[in-house]
């Protein structure tokens, strides 16, 4: 998982593992900041939008995580 901005367009690659196969995906998300509020925009696999295909309660989970090891910095608030 990477190191997001606090807001806005986000996006980290992850591994998906089930039990006959791993995937390299990339999720991309928007973090609209209000009490950890983030809308799913989609979840890619070889350039191929899987978003309908998984978890997405599991894509969510992992989301808040990147949203909680976001660097904070106080021009995100844009002063």
């Amino acid at each position: 998982m990477g190191t997001a901005s606090m807001y806005g367009h986000q996006e980290f690659d992850v591994e998906l593992d089930c039990p006959w196969m791993t995937l390299d995906v990339k999720v991309t998300y928007i973090n609209h900041g209000e009490e950890g509020l983030a809308e799913l925009v989609s979840v890619e696999a070889y350039g191929i939008d899987i978003t309908n295909w998984i978890n997405i309660d599991y894509i969510y989970d992992l989301i808040a995580d990147d949203m909680s090891n976001a660097d904070y910095h106080w021009s995100d608030h844009g002063d």
